[in-house]
């Protein structure tokens, strides 16, 4: 790796390009002092601007790009640094042309000399040294893996398995002669989808038992999840030794189907605030025998949460910079924490320590033994300390809001001492505007749901039953314009069908009575957090839902709960079944599924317990 010296931000010019294959295009940029980029690293981050006047990011002393307030972020990627010349000043970058209007395939597509790109780099590491190498891909992995190849010792042994659209896709690659490399095309599989012939491809090579083994693959999302559970499965690789990325999703929306299915953007701004007048309030309401916590204060006083935080900035409250990246970088730093992510319906905590963070884009994923998170920062707007005190939170702790001001995330402190080094971390990541104004717009309405006749339900139907990974779902009702719940109303009851909402409550009290294995989902604006494993304290009043357990907590207020559907996925490991529960804007409360890891199935026990409790008769919908 790189130090910091090495990876400042490089303005680099499109000088030429030329295309490889049908679908593969090399583009070569010329700047200064890209000699550096020829370090430990494979790749870098590209930072594509949208205009002709770019305003570029700083660069962090960890090698991050890091935007003023207020400043348009320019699309990242990560993309492989192909061949660096520094004598001539040149770099060069293979472009996979794929369908769609991905941010860098379209770049490449409309190229045009001169123009302007960002690189920051190097990073990434190539595969380790082995006895044996297994590569596997497909065209947007192909320029890693020729890398690679190309870097291998003489003597290297191995396979190399490279999936394509057919024999025009092929390209000349140099490796050692002990590299067999086997390319697999598509055409001849034209039933099968996107990588399933890579998947099955890795999963019939016999793997040596002996020796020093690396497995490195890079493909579709559905790919990636097969080579890793089947390599995990061996038992005889070293872990250390397996590298596994998801590439790019098919399941994905692209930024066409973005703008057309998003909310509109919110324009309307609230009206100025009278900030000290909402201090005062605030501080009053603290001084009561029984004061309102923040949500509700806020909500009484016609506000949202950024507000008030904003209106007692210098009060033990800190404004943080945009440096969202580097805020979650830091909070292994404070130790064991607990994190809240909450929605308007529901509360969901858990305590533990922000430890493996594995980054996707702007998608950084949380994947400590107790805090699971799956954060989306184009979502975080505003962010605060507060000291406990004034702030009337549990403890010190970071506080995340999106535009509108709604709550994102909360990373509480559980001692002290975790308090205080939260209260560094916030100097650290310290605004440089302490005033408490604060811009925050007005959420848009939810856009209506197209009516029954629009949607071709024997396509939904018939493309859910196709689907091969639960995440799939989420790019189903989107493609077909669909909402979520009228996406499960209209297909078949085999695949989604409704049951009373009392029964999502009904089916935590059994998974804790029989210590069911449950994987409990909440999501905000700009976050989903999950508990994995078992839930053992579980009450339901006439008003919530509470599980109270030592690392993990959740309420959901029972008056939000409009909708709940029993789901059916079919996947490569399986039926995957989950109960799902929605307020009546069609917004997701809270989703629960069986627990199971990556690759394996569902236990029979989570079925059997769905099918105790709620059979198979759905609810009686209301024409």
């Amino acid at each position: 790796m790189g130090t910091a010296d090495e990876r400042p931000l490089r303005i680099m010019r499109v000088c030429r390009w030329v295309d490889l294959t049908p679908t593969m295009r090399r583009v070569t940029l010329a700047g200064a002092d890209v000699g550096p980029l020829a370090g430990s690293g494979l790749h870098a981050r590209l930072l594509f601007p949208e205009d002709d006047q770019p305003q570029w990011p700083h660069v962090s002393a960890d090698g991050r790009p890091v935007w003023n307030r207020g400043q348009a972020r320019m699309p990242i990627r990560a993309y492989t640094l192909r061949n660096i010349r520094a004598d001539a000043g040149e770099v060069d970058i293979d472009f996979f042309l794929h369908d769609g209007d991905g941010v860098a395939a379209s770049w490449a597509k409309n190229v045009k000399a001169d123009a302007l790109l960002g690189i920051i780099g190097p990073i990434g590491r190539p595969v380790d040294e082995a006895d044996w190498y297994l590569f596997a891909g497909d065209e947007s992995s192909l320029p890693p893996i020729a890398r690679m190849l190309e870097n291998l010792p003489h003597d290297a042994r191995g396979l190399v398995l490279i999936e394509i659209a057919n024999a025009q896709e092929r390209q000349v690659l140099q490796a050692p002669a002990g590299m067999e490399i086997r390319w697999l095309q598509r055409d001849g599989e034209p039933g099968l989808p996107h990588g399933r012939l890579l998947a099955q491809a890795v999963v019939e090579t016999p793997v040596p038992e002996t020796g020093r083994v690396a497995c490195w693959l890079g493909a579709e999302l559905t790919a990636f999840q097969i080579a890793r559970a089947h390599w995990r499965k061996l038992g005889h690789i070293d872990e250390s030794r397996i590298h596994v990325a998801p590439y790019w999703n098919a399941a994905k929306q692209t930024r066409t189907e973005v703008k057309l299915l998003a909310r509109p953007t919110p324009a309307e701004l609230f009206e100025p605030v009278d900030t000290e007048g909402l201090a005062a309030l605030w501080r009053r309401n603290l001084a009561d025998r029984t004061p309102s916590g923040v949500p509700d204060f806020a909500a009484a006083h016609a506000v949202t949460e950024a507000h008030l935080m904003a209106a007692l900035v210098g009060e033990s409250v800190i404004r943080l910079d945009t440096d969202w990246e580097g805020i979650v970088q830091a909070l292994p730093e404070a130790g064991e924490v607990t994190v809240v992510t909450r929605n308007p319906a529901a509360t969901h905590r858990k305590h533990g320590v922000f430890d493996r963070i594995m980054w996707n884009e702007e998608r950084p994923v949380v994947l400590d033994r107790n805090i699971n998170l799956r954060i989306r920062l184009e979502s975080w707007t505003h962010g605060f300390f507060a000291g406990a005190q004034i702030a009337g939170y549990d403890a010190d702790g970071l506080h995340i809001f999106d535009s509108c001001g709604r709550s994102v995330l909360h990373v509480l402190a559980c001692t002290p001492a975790g308090g205080e080094k939260l209260r560094e971390l916030a100097q650290r990541f310290r605004d440089s505007d302490q005033n408490p104004r604060i811009g925050v717009h007005r959420p848009s309405p939810p856009p209506a749901a197209p009516d029954d006749a629009e949607i071709d339900v024997a396509a939904l139907a018939a493309q859910w039953r196709s689907m091969l990974d639960t995440h799939d779902i989420f790019a189903l009702a989107r493609r077909h314009g669909a909402q979520r719940t009228q996406s499960y109303r209209l297909v078949p009851d085999d695949l989604a069908w409704q049951v009373d909402t009392e029964l999502f409550f009904e089916v935590l009290k059994e998974a804790a009575r029989q210590g069911e294995g449950v994987m409990i989902f909440v999501g905000s604006p700009g976050n989903v957090q999950i508990h994995i494993g078992q839930v053992n304290t579980v009450s339901v009043t006439a008003k919530r839902l509470s599980v109270e357990d030592e690392t993990f907590g959740l309420e959901i207020a029972r008056s939000h709960a409009a909708s709940c559907w029993l789901v059916s996925k079919p996947t490569i490991d399986g039926e995957i079944r989950s109960i799902e529960l929605f307020d009546d804007q069609g917004d997701q409360i809270a989703w629960v599924f069986g627990e199971r890891r990556p690759g394996s199935a569902q236990a029979h026990s989570w079925h059997a317990l769905l099918d105790r409790i709620c059979g198979r008769t759905p609810v009686a919908i209301p024409a």
